[in-house]
């Protein structure tokens, strides 16, 4: 799937590097169209000469949009948009003095230009109605403040920020703290104050150190003092408050800060069940694997007391298919998701039944390539048990006499298939296994029938086998 830097450089001639940090804008710039109560267009230079492309759209959570169409792919020429020219050109943030009536609507746009290593690559428009902001008096005159240092961060080519920690951006609505240089409080949203009051604090929060009224260590400081956007997470009993630390700067100086502030204590009950759920399901596996090693042997020890060489075989092949399914479930437990790497699974069940099979007088390697990703229980466990017979019969019936070789066991994934393929350099199988007759076929073409794949087999200096069956289940 293309990236939002793959469609620019598709319609741009920016690089790869100015597209990757345009991309990076665009995964940070909700704060900026919160704060600016205002869509966001990004603009780039198009392929023919004078024009501009919108490459991307973002719609504000604080205000009503403007535009409930998709912008993204819009061409404009320079006359149609000459705030954007002019800032793309000049390389400062253009504003026009007056909003523009649009179908009535008083419409304020800014343009502010891109900057990345010194040179402007696009502009970013703010669009938005004086009219429609949800909340007038001091908290919209904070958040504009806030939108400002933003843009002009975005201009000096400071923001986004290159180290930025993993995670979603919490919303400005969530709560909004500001910082001085020093770290110290100068305004905080009525749902800050609220998270806040829930981790315990009580006392008055202007013009104080968070980290000084006993809730912790906050990432304020060391976010000011690093210029580094940096996260940081404040707990009290259930209550967990995440907080992201956005350092403001105005060239090379730290102004201020935003703190984006985000009651998460859902998230981490969430978490807890889930990683109970995780430990349980775990332990569910390895206890199945223990219990199905017991049955294999059980069997083993039953197989002892035979005589009849074809049961000690019949009991052994089940040995053999209790313990690739027993494989299975080992790796399930080994996992924090309900999902077997199903190449460590086949490297497992090779060295399994090249152990338990191959005789000491013969020099038979089995190798495993390739990898298929994550599976599920519900398609790992008949793909492991397909593999071990299609194995037990290659080194059982394709080296007669001793013979030494090769059984190759190569892994794929094509267009939503797993796709596995065991191949041997022996004897080739006869026409007489090929019908059908040994239960490990029949058995290996039921599975296959039941996961809905497909089964090809072909005799040319030694046997392939080729399995391909839907991954997407």
């Amino acid at each position: 799937m293309a990236t939002l830097a793959d469609r620019i450089l598709d319609v741009s001639n920016l690089d790869r590097p100015q597209a990757e940090h345009l991309r990076g804008l665009c995964q940070s710039w909700q704060v900026l169209a919160d704060l600016s109560f205002s869509d966001l267009l990004l603009y780039v230079c198009g392929l023919e000469e004078d024009s501009f492309v919108i490459a991307a759209q973002l719609r504000p959570f604080t205000s009503q949009t403007l535009y409930p169409h998709d912008m993204v792919g819009t061409r404009f020429t320079q006359p149609e948009q000459p705030i954007v020219e002019r800032a793309f050109r000049e390389g400062r943030i253009w504003a026009q003095d007056d909003p523009v009536l649009v179908d009535g609507i008083p419409i304020r746009m800014d343009a502010v230009p891109v900057r990345f290593e010194g040179e402007v690559v696009a502009v970013v428009t703010k669009e938005g109605s004086p009219a429609t902001s949800r909340r007038p008096g001091r908290m919209e005159q904070v958040y504009l403040d806030a939108a400002e240092h933003v843009s002009r961060m975005i201009c000096d080519g400071t923001f986004p920020f290159r180290d930025m920690p993993p995670g979603e951006w919490p919303r400005v609505g969530d709560g909004l703290l500001t910082f001085d240089e020093s770290g110290k409080v100068t305004w905080a949203s009525p749902n800050a104050v609220s998270g806040l009051r829930r981790l315990g604090l009580s006392q008055n929060l202007l013009g104080r150190d968070l980290d000084d009224m006993g809730l912790g260590q906050t990432p304020v400081k060391e976010a000011l003092s690093s210029n580094r956007l940096l996260d940081g997470e404040l707990s009290h009993g259930d209550t967990h408050l995440r907080m992201r630390v956005v350092p403001l700067a105005h060239g090379d100086r730290i102004v201020g800060g935003l703190g984006l502030a985000r009651d998460v204590s859902e998230l981490r009950q969430r978490d807890r069940v889930i990683s109970v759920k995780d430990a349980t399901i775990r332990e569910i596996h390895h206890r199945v694997k223990n219990n199905l090693q017991t049955i294999a042997s059980l069997l083993r020890l039953q197989s002892r007391r035979l005589h009849s060489e074809e049961a000690k075989a019949a009991l052994n092949e089940s040995v053999m298919r209790i313990g690739s399914i027993a494989l299975v479930h080992e790796t399930l437990s080994e996992n924090p998701e309900d999902v077997a790497e199903f190449g460590e699974v086949a490297r497992r069940i090779g060295k399994m039944v090249g152990d338990g099979l191959v005789l000491p007088q013969q020099q038979i390697e089995v190798k495993v390539t390739g990898r298929v990703g994550p599976l599920g229980a519900d398609l790992a466990t008949p793909l492991a048990v397909t593999l071990a017979e299609l194995l037990q019969n290659a080194i059982e019936h394709a080296f007669p006499d001793d013979r030494s070789g090769t059984v190759k066991v190569e892994l794929s994934r094509e267009d939503d298939h797993a796709v596995m393929v065991v191949w041997d350099d022996g004897v080739g199988i006869s026409s007489s296994l090929l019908g059908g007759a040994r239960l490990g076929l029949q058995i290996v073409r039921s599975l296959i029938d039941e996961l809905g794949g497909t089964m090809t087999v072909a005799a040319d200096d030694g046997t392939r086998v080729e399995i391909r069956v839907p991954a997407a289940r």
